[in-house]
């Protein structure tokens, strides 16, 4: 059995934002497991920020900037916004993981397992010092550690084995990647509201006026959906949807992401001597579904409380919940007044909505749009 100080399940981008943080604060040993490949291919790459992806130094991953933001329904109601500098991005899922990931070898103090499942987990305590953790592998080995953190998304491992409530909110996005579109705005980035195609909305990200992505999500109370549903629904609105259907009219598909995104965050994050971090604790932004922002700085307040912890040699509760406290200063605030039933209202109350934003100001829709703040008046 091999022993190391931190064991982390998934390298998605939390997995692997937490890794970062860890190797550039301890020279603590780390073992990151992959039940795949890092950087898989088809996972969705929603937008997100410009000093986001500085202060990560993830450039080389945008795809493409944004100055234009339009949040349109299927009946025709819009509301518009033109920014003077870039305001929105969207990144390559792919380049951004092995980003952080080609960042993490050059530290030296982290082991990669790909293709390595988490069968088995096991709590092993002495009631003298902190409990040893251990993990059976799907590679015929055993692996322990003094800290595990959690990111294997809607997979919930951590919270299945020890029998804790997982999310009841989830959005199943289904998008392609697009070519041979006839984009009229590059820098224009769509969202959708309404139920008509998925009432988790939608997104068209051109990347430039020959390729776009395009997609749509249904938001249920399951982690289970079948998958036949939401392409019918993207094929429809691919269609139908005017006037997305005039620019990807003929439009060939170059791949398709599909997944499943808890949207309601887990009211705790720490449990004794285990974290959880990204999709696996909840922390996409339930409001817009954003994730790469949430999964980026979760894993930062994670990598840095586990470091600090592992500085002072002390593992026990007190000192890892610290990661806790920073998430619930920062984020739980907004998290809290995003309201699930939204996401079943009927097609005029979504309509509803997108005129009472057309109402407001540039700077007051960014508000909504990163931090769920909505103007009073």
């Amino acid at each position: 059995m091999e022993k190391f100080d931190i064991i982390i399940i998934g390298g998605g981008i939390a997995g692997l934002s937490t890794a970062l943080h860890l190797c550039r604060e301890t020279d603590a040993t780390l073992l990151l497991l992959e039940k795949s490949f890092i950087g898989d291919p088809t996972k969705t790459s929603p937008f997100t920020f410009p000093d986001i992806v500085e202060r990560f130094g993830l450039s080389d991953a945008v795809l493409q900037k944004y100055t234009r933001f339009v949040y349109r329904s299927p009946t025709g109601v819009a509301a518009c916004f033109e920014y003077e500098n870039p305001t929105f991005v969207t990144l390559d899922y792919q380049k951004m993981c092995n980003i952080i990931f080609n960042q993490i070898r050059k530290e030296g103090n982290v082991e990669v397992m790909e293709k390595t499942k988490v069968l088995d987990l096991e709590i092993q305590n002495d009631f003298l010092s902190t409990a040893t953790l251990r993990l059976t592998l799907s590679n015929s080995t055993d692996a322990s550690c003094n800290v595990l953190c959690d990111a294997s998304g809607c997979n919930f491992f951590t919270l299945r084995k020890l029998g804790i409530k997982i999310p009841s909110l989830y959005s199943h996005p289904y998008g392609e990647l697009l070519a041979g579109c006839k984009i009229e705005d590059p820098n224009e980035m769509c969202i959708f509201a309404g139920n008509k195609y998925g009432n988790g909305g939608g997104w068209l990200y051109p990347i430039d006026r020959n390729m776009a992505r395009f997609g749509f999500a249904t938001v249920t109370c399951s982690p289970i959906y079948p998958r036949d549903i939401v392409e019918r629904n993207f094929e429809n609105a691919k269609r139908d949807f005017y006037p997305c259907n005039e620019m990807l009219a003929g439009a060939e598909k170059t791949r398709s992401e599909f997944g499943t995104i808890p949207i309601e965050p887990l009211k705790k994050f720490v449990y004794g001597q285990i974290l959880m971090v990204g999709d696996a604790a909840g922390q996409a932004t339930p409001w817009y579904g954003e994730g790469i922002r949430p999964a980026l700085e979760s894993g930062e307040m994670c990598g840095k409380t586990i470091a600090e912890a592992c500085q002072k040699g002390k593992f026990r509760r007190k000192t890892l919940k610290r990661y806790q406290h920073l998430w619930d200063d920062e984020k739980r605030k907004a998290y809290s007044l995003a309201r699930a039933e939204s996401y079943f209202r009927n097609q005029e109350q979504w309509d509803n909505s997108v005129r009472l934003q057309a109402s407001l100001t540039r700077e007051e829709m960014l508000g909504i749009i990163r931090y769920n703040k909505w103007p009073r008046r």
